[in-house]
């Protein structure tokens, strides 16, 4: 007899501001009225996710990020580079990268999709950021990289406790609006550089963010390019009567709004700027950061057509 599939199931009780917590007695229930063969291990701070991912890959050819878009990417770090593959189950605030795989949101669909997996190569990226303190860190995305404006409401919405989904990233995106300056940016891609004020530079491995924002809407996880947004101007005036329109990504084609892929991109200033990945804090006063795609590098769990 051949030995099943080993799973190890990886879940952060603090996603979705504590809603993965009142999911686990069920779910641990479901998976042992199964036949899968499985672990459960429960994340218990910041980074435990990729030890555990990474430990598990050894002997497990799937291994489930159940939170949201910061478990995944914890996961995803662990597992990239290894012979297992990434499964979802959409447990967080903005559920973004669970978007671009479908993920199931239930233990039923769950169960459904680990018994009967279908496997996609997926790219990631890789960002370097210089700090303004003068230290460098290397950091990995799996959806998307935000500068600027998008930074800056991600911080707000870790500051907000008692929201979830599209209105905690309206309510974050409007209380940030109040005030909010461009940065000067310094951009380069293959070899072009040009400078000028950015709100936001969203550099798009999938289609959405913040809780299901298109700015990206025409980005692919599997073509080997990031897909670029970027909002320009001066006056946050001017770019408010575009921001509904990036809920559907209906933005690309106005005025201040620039789109184009890249497999690398330089982005630098004289006054650091906010970044994050994946919906998480990389720097708030960064002064570079150098990005790249790593084609095909990330197996992941996705359902059959």
């Amino acid at each position: 007899m051949i030995a099943k599939p080993h799973i190890t199931c990886i879940l952060n009780p603090i996603a979705g501001r504590g809603k993965a917590k009142h999911i686990l007695a069920g779910l641990e229930q479901a998976l042992k009225n199964s036949s899968l063969n499985y672990s459960f291990h429960v994340t218990t701070g910041r980074g435990d996710a990729t030890i555990l991912a990474r430990n598990a890959s050894v002997e497990s050819s799937i291994v489930v990020a159940i939170g949201g878009d910061g478990t995944v990417n914890e996961v995803a770090c662990g597992v990239m580079g290894t012979n297992a593959a990434l499964a979802v189950m959409s447990e967080g605030s903005g559920n973004d990268f669970g978007r671009m795989v479908d993920a199931p949101k239930n233990a039923k669909s769950l169960l459904s999709l680990l018994e009967n997996p279908s496997f996609k190569k997926f790219d990631s990226g890789l960002i370097r950021l210089t700090h303004e303190d003068g230290s460098v860190d290397d950091r990995m995305f799996f959806n998307t990289v935000g500068l600027g404006f998008d930074a800056a409401v991600a911080k707000k919405v870790s500051l907000i406790q008692w929201m979830r989904g599209i209105p905690l990233y309206l309510t974050a995106l409007l209380q940030t609006l109040a005030g909010y300056q461009p940065h000067f940016l310094t951009v380069t891609r293959n070899n072009e550089t040009w400078q000028k004020n950015y709100f936001l530079l969203c550099v798009g491995n999938g289609k959405w963010e913040g809780g299901g924002f298109m700015l990206t809407p025409n980005a692919l996880p599997d073509d080997g390019l990031f897909e670029v947004c970027g909002v320009t101007g001066d006056n946050i005036l001017k770019v408010v009567p575009i921001l509904p329109l990036v809920m559907t990504g209906k933005h690309l084609g106005k005025n201040h709004i620039e789109s184009f892929d890249t497999a690398s991109l330089i982005i630098s200033s004289e006054k650091g700027f906010p970044v994050h990945g994946d919906g998480e804090i990389f720097g708030w006063k960064v002064k570079k950061t150098e990005i790249r795609i790593n084609p095909g590098s990330l197996k992941v769990v996705v359902p059959h057509n």
